[in-house]
């Protein structure tokens, strides 16, 4: 009887931490629920939007990097207001600091490509309609 007992409690303590563990990884939380709704919403072939809409993300994430850099300055001149937790507090801060960094870095990027790609789209269309204007039967 007490074995089952025992067995019993542990298999509902496993069940509950089981139930309260986090699916997802942290990083991609982060930076894809800001804008995860309005992406879905855009066109994949709409590269002038696309880009638009990396380079908000860019512009927001360089504020949030503003203001964990204002924190870790506000951190380094009065350290010893943050006590135990200080050094917590700055290598959490750090971390941010990097994480939205590299965010910006690949905001960017993706920008830079979809502004490529709708360049090259206008030539393809601009190429198009030319073609058209010279294969028409007036001329």
């Amino acid at each position: 009887m007490m074995k089952k007992l025992t067995f019993l409690i542990i298999i509902l303590m496993l069940g509950f931490l089981v139930g309260c563990a986090q699916m997802s990884p942290i990083g991609g939380v982060q930076s894809n629920e800001l804008y995860s709704d309005k992406l879905h919403t855009i066109d994949p072939s709409n590269h002038e939007a696309m880009a638009t809409y990396y380079e908000e993300a860019a512009n927001e994430m360089k504020a949030k990097l503003q203001d964990q850099k204002k924190r870790l300055e506000d951190y380094d001149s009065h350290s010893y207001y943050y006590g135990r937790r200080g050094q917590d507090v700055r290598s959490h801060t750090t971390a941010n600091i990097r994480m939205y960094v590299n965010s910006i870095k690949e905001n960017m990027k993706e920008a830079a490509l979809h502004r490529r790609m709708a360049q090259e789209q206008k030539k393809q269309e601009f190429g198009l309609r030319r073609e058209e204007a010279t294969d028409s039967p007036l001329n």
